[in-house]
């Protein structure tokens, strides 16, 4: 049941035909789109199903999924993914350190309330702030861990509690249990301007990206924290 706007295109594919763009020339390029008519709420719902498209690209249905959603809008894409993935058929964990009436970005807020009241969604289950312990044995259940904890705004060289454990487990699962990893936007912990990595830092298996590439995805030091590039246009032009 592919959604539109949810298109995916490699960026093996995409790159002769598809510019790069610095951090903050793609926060302006949104702030266009939505004074262009679409809302950066759309915007965010296009995301989540994208992220949910790389995921069934990624995961058969008989696999287990959590989301590492944070606090900030990119933690709004997981909780759009978790609900259409769950829709969908998943079994998928939520793990945030907030309820969702609790958190303060925008449009992140919203969409996570979005995702609690819709009359037909398919319940997820939500874990919130967990304990080391629940976090752990959580999170090395899941066969897909999609990070959407940290967006392309990071650009830090230490990642702050609890995010920085919760990318330990992540990529611990990844490395003694064979989960794999799908990074929403940029990899938590990447500087997605200059392809810098902060001292935990999420190692992927696929990012998807949205809208425009960024040159930090593209730093060849980055590589190894990407996996495969896949972009997700949101089916917006760039204005």
């Amino acid at each position: 049941m592919t959604q539109p706007h949810a298109a995916l295109i490699p960026w093996d594919k995409a790159a002769s035909t598809t510019s790069v763009l610095d951090v903050a020339a793609v926060v302006a390029l949104e702030q266009r789109i939505a004074e262009a008519g679409t809302s950066l709420l759309e915007l965010m719902t296009r995301a989540g199903h994208a992220v949910a498209e790389a995921a069934v690209q990624l995961q058969p249905r008989d696999g287990a999924v959590v989301v590492l959603a944070g606090s900030g809008n990119n933690g709004g894409d997981g909780w759009v993914a978790a609900q259409n993935l769950a829709d969908r058929g998943y079994a998928v964990t939520l793990v945030t350190k907030q309820a969702a009436p609790n958190l303060t970005a925008e449009p992140a807020r919203t969409a996570a309330l979005h995702a609690l009241e819709e009359p037909k969604r398919t319940a997820f289950t939500i874990l919130e702030d967990p304990d080391q312990t629940a976090l752990t044995a959580t999170i090395a259940q899941a066969d897909l861990i999609i990070d959407a904890i940290l967006g392309t705004g990071f650009a830090h060289s230490q990642v702050r509690a609890p995010y920085d454990t919760w990318i330990q487990a992540a990529n611990a699962a990844r490395a003694d249990e064979g989960a794999r990893i799908l990074a929403v936007d940029c990899p938590s912990g990447l500087n997605a301007q200059t392809g810098t990595a902060a001292d935990q830092c999420i190692t992927a298996d696929a990012t998807v990206t949205m809208l425009a590439m960024k040159p930090g995805l593209l730093a060849p030091e980055a590589a190894a924290k990407t996996g495969q590039l896949l972009l997700a246009p949101l089916g917006v032009c760039e204005a």
